[in-house]
């Protein structure tokens, strides 16, 4: 175990040039996904609206016609007690132009003896029966219409999401939504955010972003902090370098990640897992070990933790103990601050202890 006693200089001041603006990744991020998230929101409740209208269209249009079903079936009824009056008036007088569910028109001899009477009563039977059938012809077509708009309703579902697409991306739709002031606000920010990102892209294609620039967004994008103490549980995870500086990107089993310069002596370290842990007002490095016990946490214990798939952390573990064995000519980096210069004296200094 290696110790170092932490300075704490008292009035101590220094201002650093300022460099880059860097924008804040994790704060980008959120405005964003806000941005998408209410539009997403106002994206289903059109769907929710759309669908609902198309359901409560169909049930309107049901209720009209049973509506019109019980006045035709009242109609039928009464057409029908015509019908059979006209009949039986019929049958009484020509018994025998009744043929079961039919009857016959009357001769002219029939009709001449009637005085007219015998062809009155055949024809008010016969438009009383075609009144009825007329009726009940009705009856049927509302039937009809109301299966058919069984049939409308389902096709109109299944054509809701192809309708909601076709709504929700038309820029009059999206103009309509945006005239409210929060989503007009969220959307103002999420166009600034990918302003800025499309800016800094073209920039980098030209060659005038810094080595300086590339690393502190990319430090940012990926939530890479400065290096802390005390630190608990971690792994030395990748190189990543930038122009002539080169960092070696820590992680601890909570999956947060901390740069710390190069330096050759730090690579003895690379195939395990460590703490820099406080003893008093001093820190001391040492050895991870396993919860209750003095058996050293591996790398692969490691893995285990900070993936959620067994598969997963065989593959990545495997490709560490690849990356851990590789012949680096990377020159050390000097220029340390307070923090990363305690930190390697002491990684250095136990690093030392392992050859």
């Amino acid at each position: 175990m290696v110790n170092l006693t932490m300075s704490t200089p008292e009035n101590e001041t220094s201002e650093a040039p300022a460099g880059p603006a860097i924008p804040n990744f994790r704060d980008d991020e959120r405005a964003r996904a806000r941005y998408a998230s209410m539009i997403e929101s106002r994206k289903k409740n059109f769907a929710v609206e759309h669908e609902g209208t198309v359901r409560r269209n169909a049930w309107a249009k049901r209720d009209e016609l049973r509506e019109d079903l019980d006045k035709a079936g009242a109609d039928w009824e009464r057409r029908k007690e015509a019908a059979e009056a006209a009949k039986e008036a019929y049958a009484k007088a020509f018994p025998h132009h009744i043929k079961k569910t039919r009857f016959v028109e009357p001769t002219g001899m029939e009709n001449l003896k009637s005085l007219g009477a015998a062809n009155k009563l055949y024809n008010a039977a016969k438009e009383a029966w075609l009144a009825a059938a007329a009726a009940e012809s009705v009856i049927r077509r509302i039937e009809h219409n109301e299966n058919q708009l069984d049939i409308e309703l389902k096709k109109a579902l299944e054509r809701a999401p192809v309708v909601i697409k076709e709504v929700t991306e038309s820029e009059k739709w999206l103009a309509e939504i945006h005239a409210d002031e929060d989503l007009a606000k969220a959307k103002a920010r999420a166009e600034e955010i990918n302003a800025e990102r499309a800016a800094y892209a073209k920039r980098l294609a030209a060659g005038t972003v810094s080595d300086e620039e590339i690393r502190l967004r990319a430090f940012g994008e990926a939530d890479v902090k400065h290096m802390e103490m005390p630190l608990d549980g971690f792994i030395f995870a990748r190189i990543e370098t930038y122009g002539p500086k080169s960092y070696v990107i820590l992680r601890d089993l909570r999956k947060q990640f901390f740069a710390l310069p190069y330096d050759p002596r730090l690579e003895p370290l690379f195939a395990g897992v460590y703490d820099i842990a406080r003893s008093g007002k001093d820190l001391a490095v040492r050895v991870h070990a396993k919860p209750n016990s003095r058996e050293p946490f591996t790398l692969l214990d490691h893995f285990l933790k900070c993936n959620d798939e067994e598969e997963a952390a065989q593959e990545a573990h495997r490709q560490h103990q690849e990356w851990a064995k590789q012949r680096r000519l990377l020159p050390a980096m000097t220029e340390l601050d307070e923090i990363e210069a305690q930190a390697m004296q002491l990684l250095t200094d136990f690093a030392a202890t392992l050859k």
